[in-house]
C-alpha cells in the first residue's frame, strides 16, 4: 500500500471541532464534570440550610448551572481558541503521511515519527478524524476530511486505521459511499482473446 500524504492547513473551526471530540470522546472526564457539579450543587444546598441563609433553593440551582455553563464554554470553546490563536505551529502548513510504519507529522517547527502503537482510539465526525495517543495526556493527529483528494483516498486511510488502531472502524460510511464511484467497463465491447 503506498503512503498517504496529506497537506493542508487547520482553519480554526476544525481546530475546535476537533478538540471538542476529543473531549466529548472521553466518557471519564464528563461523568467527573457531572460529578462536579453535583457535588457543588448539594454542597451549596447544603451550606443554604445549615447557616440559615433565606436563599431560595432555585437560585443555588441556577448558580450551580451557570458555573456548569461557564466551565463548559471554557473547556469546549475557549481554552482551545486560545491554544490555536497562541501557537504559531497551528499557522504552519502541515504535511501528514500516513503508512504501514506510522504517522510522519512535519511542519516548519515539527518534525515528528510517531509509531501506530502509541494511538490508542479514533474518533470520527462528519468533518473531521481524531486519532487519539497518550495516556494520562491526551493528544491528538486531527485529520479534516476535506483535505482527501477523492473517496479511495479516504478509504485506504480508513483501511490502515483499522488495521493499526481500532479493529472496529468501518471500511467505510454512508456519506462515503455516496462519494465512491461504481465501476464502469471501459468499453461496451468484450476484450479481443485471439
Amino acid at each position: 500500500m503506498q503512503p498517504i500524504q496529506l497537506r493542508f492547513r487547520y482553519t480554526e473551526a476544525e481546530y475546535l471541532n476537533a478538540a471538542r471530540l476529543l473531549n466529548l470522546g472521553e466518557t471519564a472526564i464528563i461523568v467527573r464534570l457531572a460529578v462536579f457539579f453535583l457535588i457543588l450543587l448539594l454542597a451549596g444546598i447544603g451550606f443554604t440550610i445549615i447557616a440559615g441563609f433565606l436563599l431560595p433553593i432555585w437560585s443555588m440551582v441556577a448558580f450551580t448551572l451557570l458555573l456548569a455553563a461557564v466551565s463548559v464554554y471554557r473547556m469546549f470553546v475557549d481554552i482551545p481558541r486560545r491554544y490555536f490563536r497562541g501557537n504559531p505551529n497551528m499557522a504552519d502548513e502541515f504535511l501528514l503521511t500516513f503508512s504501514s510504519e506510522g504517522v510522519w507529522v512535519r511542519t516548519t517547527h515539527i518534525d515528528s515519527k510517531l509509531a501506530w502503537s502509541l494511538y490508542t482510539k479514533v474518533l470520527e465526525n462528519s468533518s473531521m478524524y481524531v486519532i487519539v495517543y497518550g495516556k494520562d495526556a491526551r493528544m491528538m493527529t486531527a485529520v479534516p476530511k476535506r483535505v482527501f483528494r477523492n473517496a479511495q483516498e479516504e478509504v485506504e486511510f480508513r483501511n490502515l486505521l483499522r488495521q493499526h488502531v481500532d479493529s472496529r472502524l468501518p471500511l467505510t460510511t454512508p456519506s462515503l459511499d455516496d462519494r465512491i464511484p461504481e465501476y464502469v467497463p471501459s468499453g461496451s465491447e468484450p476484450p479481443d482473446w485471439r
